[in-house]
């Protein structure tokens, strides 16, 4: 009798699709990327990615998630020396900027893809839709990060920041930032970056 097949496992099927949409997605653009050749590059048909994500715009949702928490986790733990340095108030935002920075230059395929992502949300319902509910679930996820860590705690400003906001004004900055470094770096470098960066969040908190 023919060895019978074993099917994979439910979480290693979206795994390895969101694997797959990832590099694709990164590489690709949104519009650029194809559900066919993610499935085949996960090993699977097209049909498990719409029985796994239903639909692109959500499979690119799923992505962005599950990259944003890996980016915070990141994030936070190049930040928590600089935190607990002991360093002056002054001296702690710059060595922030600069990582922050070159983060942001790591990502910047990803925040071009993203970019393209909201462009095309603007007139289909259905990414819009998928835009708005990422948007929530991004911001949510920074302001518990900020809360859980106590960052804002540990700089010294003239009033209380509202996390939330400062949430949307971090991720609205990167995202331009590296939309500019990614077509015009000769302009916008990582100095210029770095600087934009210190100035914007001292603003905020002052």
């Amino acid at each position: 009798m023919p060895t019978a097949v074993e099917r994979p496992h439910h979480d290693e099927v979206r795994n390895r699709i969101l694997a797959a949409a990832t590099e694709n997605f990164e590489r690709d653009g949104y519009a650029g990327a194809s559900l066919r050749r993610i499935a085949s590059d996960a090993g699977f048909t097209k049909g498990a990615v719409y029985s796994n994500f239903g639909s692109k715009p959500d499979l690119f949702g799923q992505v962005c998630a599950e990259r944003l928490a890996s980016g915070e986790r990141d994030v936070v733990d190049a930040l928590s020396p600089i935190l607990s340095s002991g360093e002056d108030p002054d001296e702690t935002m710059r060595q922030i900027s600069k990582k922050l920075t070159e983060i942001l230059l790591e990502d910047a395929p990803w925040q071009v893809a993203l970019a393209e992502f909201r462009a095309l949300a603007l007139r289909d319902e259905e990414i819009g839709a998928a835009y708005a509910k990422l948007q929530q679930q991004r911001i949510a996820q920074l302001v518990e990060s900020t809360t859980q860590y106590g960052a804002l705690d540990r700089i010294e400003s003239t009033e209380a920041a509202n996390p939330r906001s400062l949430a949307v004004v971090v991720l609205s900055l990167v995202n331009v930032l590296a939309l500019e470094y990614s077509a015009a770096s000769a302009v916008i470098d990582q100095q210029v970056i770095t600087d934009v960066i210190e100035r914007s969040i001292r603003g905020f908190l002052q």
